[in-house]
């Protein structure tokens, strides 16, 4: 048989796509996933720190206008750590602010739902005056801490004001 110089090949032309284009789409997204997840996690423990300091700064703004309110010292009872808590009580009697239900006569907060923050307090045994909810350990603070290493220090003034603060001024507080 002679060869036939006229006949042509038919080609099929197939639509979707080849695996090496596959395999180069899968590289771009790894890529963008592995410089933008750090990002998502900074943003998450940043979001973490931000709720759990805000509880805390309330649940003291709380406390200082129940003394008033009750006209009784009012006293916290603070647990550091990983596993924190702060309770508010009525008398000086330790409360249990990690106990289901809490023991404490008013309010607690705790460590679930903020999990990764770690409590550091200077504060030994802090009292709001019944009389102005005056704060009877001035100049001391609160430092909560989350896994990236970023802090809100909340203080509290002689005269029993809350303020948060972020350490090198993170999370938009002004800086400590």
């Amino acid at each position: 048989m002679a060869f036939d110089g006229g006949s042509k090949v038919k080609r099929i032309f197939l639509k979707g796509f080849s695996l090496i284009e596959m395999l180069i789409a899968i590289a771009v997204v790894a890529i963008i996933l592995a410089i933008g997840l750090p990002s998502f996690k900074a943003m998450f423990d940043g979001n973490k720190l931000k709720g759990g300091s805000d509880g805390v700064y309330f649940m003291l703004s709380l406390a200082k206008t129940e003394s008033i309110k009750r006209n009784k010292d009012i006293y916290l009872k603070i647990t550091p750590g990983t596993n924190w808590c702060i309770g508010v009580n009525e008398d000086n009697a330790s409360c249990d602010c990690n106990a289901t239900p809490s023991t404490c006569d008013i309010t607690s907060i705790n460590s679930v739902g903020y999990e990764g923050l770690t409590l550091s307090s200077t504060y030994t045994g802090p009292k709001f005056d019944r009389v102005r909810g005056a704060f009877d350990e001035p100049d001391k603070f609160f430092t909560l801490q989350s896994g990236s290493n970023t802090s809100v220090q909340i203080r509290l003034n002689i005269l029993g004001s809350v303020r948060m603060c972020g350490v090198n001024g993170v999370l938009g507080l002004y800086s400590c």
